[in-house]
């Protein structure tokens, strides 16, 4: 079976024109190399070196080997500084799945401070649903999820079967509320009105089923007795969407604090019902049983260690609601 070395043999032996020279540079003995030279003739069926001449020549056999053996060489020596540099970015990197709504809200808050504490890392993002993160939570293809989670946990069995992370190690690195709210009349008060009059309709606009945001809604909704009527009228399975159509004066929407508290300021948008309507989530970061890249590790040891929280928006004291009061 031909060893690499051999021709790798053959190459110092063709560059240095000399064998005590081309043992040194390779490492190893004179009659080392004298020996793994005889192999790879013998490999060859043809003497590659012409001995009798000082300096030494390859013979015409052995300049068509090492040909190519330099090719050959070549390849494996690329390929192999690919595989390393793809494992040492793959040891360098952290990757994570997240929904949509947190890859634009949360990470560009909360990531600069990971640089800041692990240093300099790359750092991937996967945008999904949370089914979807778990599927590739699940296959590896991810270090960590980040999503939302309600203190009771329901949300891990909310959808259509209990998720895979609902059993991993995780910790709260934020927190997130949804609050409802409306568009204004031009009385500034909410033009969907959630006071407790269970014979009203109004219109509600809702998340779409696979966005877990919509199921921490759902709960809350089931845990609440006497509102209106909720006429759904529109779904979206990201959360700008309904804000849009909230703003347009469409209906009343369970919206994301950090996403909205500049509509709230400027009155664009207002509370509508009572602050036990508003649901509120932590937001988790859940890591896997099996040993992570040293990164990936890195980071979860600096987190469990600071146990550090990103917290909503200082405007949470000062949303209005209208007629209800605070």
């Amino acid at each position: 079976m031909l060893d690499v070395r051999w021709l790798e043999d053959l190459a110092a032996v063709a560059g240095t024109k000399n064998l005590t020279r081309a043992a040194e540079l390779r490492g190893i003995s004179q009659s080392g190399l004298s020996r793994r030279l005889q192999s790879l003739e013998h490999w060859a069926g043809a003497p590659l070196l012409n001995r009798g001449k000082s300096p030494v020549e390859l013979t015409e056999a052995g300049l068509q080997l090492l040909a190519t053996a330099n090719d050959v060489i070549g390849r494996l020596n690329a390929t192999r500084r690919t595989l390393r540099e793809d494992q040492d970015k793959a040891t360098r990197s952290v990757r994570f799945a997240a929904p949509h709504l947190l890859s634009v809200t949360f990470f560009p808050k909360w990531l600069p401070q990971i640089q800041k504490a692990i240093g300099s890392t790359r750092l991937t993002i996967l945008s999904d649903n949370l089914p979807g993160c778990c599927e590739a939570f699940d296959d590896g293809a991810v270090d960590f999820v980040v999503c939302y989670m309600d203190q009771s946990d329901r949300l891990n069995s909310a959808g259509e079967r209990t998720l895979s992370i609902s059993t991993c190690q995780w910790l709260t690195i934020g927190r997130e509320k949804l609050v409802p709210l409306s568009a204004v009349d031009d009385d500034k008060q909410p033009m969907h009105d959630l006071a407790r009059e269970p014979r009203r309709s109004i219109s509600y606009l809702g998340y779409s089923s696979e966005c877990s945001l919509g199921w921490a809604v759902d709960q809350k909704l089931a845990d609440v007795t006497g509102l209106p009527q909720l006429n759904r009228i529109y779904e979206n399975s990201l959360a700008d969407g309904l804000r849009s159509m909230a703003l347009s004066g469409l209906g009343v929407a369970w919206l994301p604090l950090t996403t909205t508290h500049q509509d709230i300021l400027r009155g664009r948008l207002v509370r509508t019902g009572l602050p036990e309507l508003d649901v509120d989530l932590d937001i988790r970061i859940y890591r896997p049983q099996r040993r992570l890249s040293r990164r990936a590790e890195e980071l979860w040891s600096h987190l469990v260690t600071t146990r550090s929280v990103v917290e909503l928006p200082e405007l949470a004291s000062s949303v209005h609601s209208g007629r209800h009061g605070v």
